[in-house]
């Protein structure tokens, strides 16, 4: 990409995205930083003071992440999981995906009760990346329903092939 092309993707983007990418310039091509530098400046915000107040913030985001709501765990398949992918954003540039998803109670590894739906953030790349919960969002319940149908009907696909396999498995 040029600089001109990496410009016109920085106007559309808020402030504060701005400055998650200046946090992370180093991730970033040496067009893709000439092009930040001039919108920050465009903008008025490349000050010293505001982008270090940023890296407090998100310093302080971190380490709040580390007590998020979902410190999920599982023993023995009961816990707490989260499930879905909603109103997902992938960003080329840093690597990053954006996206809701839903934190439920689960047994047996069956999504139960919903306890919230997240804003949730990870670096995508082959390995599992540790997801960043960024803000809690009102209970999504097409995100929920959605869960519960695939569960459900996953349920009922497993309950009608334990019940057919004999009758396969023993036929005379």
């Amino acid at each position: 990409m040029e600089i001109e092309d990496f410009a016109k993707e920085y106007q559309s983007k808020t402030d504060e995205e701005l400055l998650r990418l200046e946090v992370a310039s180093e991730e970033l091509t040496p067009e893709a930083n000439v092009a930040l530098r001039g919108e920050l400046a465009k903008r008025q915000i490349n000050g010293t003071d505001r982008l270090s107040a940023f890296r407090e913030e998100e310093t302080q985001r971190q380490t709040e992440q580390a007590s998020d709501p979902g410190r999920l765990f599982s023993i023995y398949s009961i816990g707490r999981s989260r499930f879905g992918k909603g109103r997902y954003v992938y960003n080329s540039e840093t690597g990053m995906e954006r996206f809701t998803t839903t934190v439920f109670v689960i047994f047996l590894y069956f999504p139960l009760i919903p306890t919230g739906t997240y804003l949730a953030e990870r670096k995508r790349g082959f390995f599992s990346n540790p997801t960043a919960f960024l803000e809690k969002l009102p209970l999504d319940w097409e995100q929920v329903l959605r869960v519960w149908v695939v569960a459900a009907g996953s349920l009922l696909a497993l309950i009608w092939v334990f019940k057919l396999l004999p009758r396969l498995l023993y036929r005379p």
